[in-house]
């Protein structure tokens, strides 16, 4: 077992101080796994990370989305052998006692300990992590579809979890970052009749064609189409289904002006402003069903890993490339031009 690794880390407080750091490989605890990454993806809470605009403890190793292969086991894990092939929650666990660690929504407990912003990651050749947070992979599955089962399982809690998409259903996502694109596969998974991405003119050229790809039944720029009558024409008196993908506040607004009444609106994208401006007396009279969605459940990790491994979502058009750990200036720039979906590292 090798005594070092190499790591992605934020090294300081403030924009940009990414580096690749040398680490001891992590020891474990008792009830804990040593993973070998196979590949790691980059987020866009990542993006945030590097830009000092998300929460983060630095110095501490970035990454939570990841897949791998246990290669030591505490003395209290069980159920587990080296060699499994996982992905695991990004996290080591809650407080354990508040009102969401004892409803299993350990997900949302306040002092969760969050891999990759608070503490130490997987943008890394090794992690250590709890036995409890392991999901096992199929052997048919690669480590690089895998490794995005994290923003799929994120979607499917908030679409199909949280606003219980239907069979049927006009759902609209604003926003074709991977969490749009993923949210969109989710709904088409689940029946929905009709999905829409909605991007801008930046999107054309890459990320539109994407949700193409990925068997989304329409993919249009907000710029290029008056997306309020497309949609009307589509679906009469409006969108069954809402999902704010995006952030922006423009498209927040806008998902209000795409429903019919009593529709649902999903909000997943994580905006740069304190406070959004929304038509609230408006979706009042409407009847808006308004919910939100953060993280993932341990019951839409299971459903992620089967949607994958089925073949019902489809990612292998999002990996826009793969990336040694030395390359990670390359990986994050692409994302930021907009050039590429989802970057993964290979340790």
């Amino acid at each position: 077992m090798k005594k070092e690794m190499q790591a992605i880390a934020k090294t300081a407080a403030g924009p940009g101080n990414l580096a690749l750091r040398t680490y001891k490989v992590p020891s474990i605890k008792s009830d804990e796994v040593l993973i070998r990454i196979h590949a790691a993806g980059i987020c866009g809470t990542d993006l945030h990370i590097k830009h000092d605009t998300f929460p983060n403890v630095p110095p501490v190793i970035l990454g939570h989305e990841f897949s791998g292969k246990l290669v030591e086991l505490g003395p209290e894990v069980i159920g587990w052998s080296v060699g499994d092939r996982i992905v695991a929650q990004p996290h080591k666990g809650g407080c354990g006692s508040c009102r969401y660690c004892n409803t299993g929504q350990v997900e949302i407990c306040r002092n969760k300990r969050a891999i990759g912003y608070k503490i130490d990651g997987a943008m890394a050749e090794y992690v250590a992590l709890p036995f409890g947070s392991l999901h096992r992979i199929p052997d048919d599955l690669s480590f690089e579809t895998a490794a995005l089962a994290e923003p799929l399982a994120v979607c499917v809690k908030a679409v199909a979890e949280r606003a219980t998409v239907q069979a049927g259903d006009c759902v609209v996502v604003l926003g074709c970052g991977a969490i749009g694109l993923l949210a969109a596969a989710v709904a088409k998974a689940m029946g929905a009749g009709k999905v829409i991405v909605v991007g801008t003119d930046q999107d054309l050229g890459h990320r539109l064609p994407i949700a193409k790809a990925m068997g989304i039944d329409e993919a249009i720029s907000v710029q290029g189409t008056d997306v309020v009558k497309f949609v009307m024409d589509l679906k009469e008196g409006g969108a069954d289904l809402v999902v704010e993908a995006s952030g922006a506040p423009a498209a927040i607004n806008q998902a209000f002006s795409l429903l019919r009444r009593d529709g649902r609106i999903c909000a997943i994208g994580l905006t740069a402003d304190k406070t959004v401006s929304v038509p609230w007396s408006a979706a009042i009279h409407d009847q808006i069903n308004i919910v939100s969605s953060y993280s993932s459940s341990w019951t839409s990790w299971e459903a992620a890993i089967d949607l994958l491994s089925s073949g019902k979502v489809d990612v292998e058009p999002m990996i826009s490339g793969r990336y040694r750990l030395n390359e990670f200036e390359e990986a994050f720039a692409s994302l930021e031009r907009l050039e590429a979906v989802k970057n993964l590292f290979q340790p």
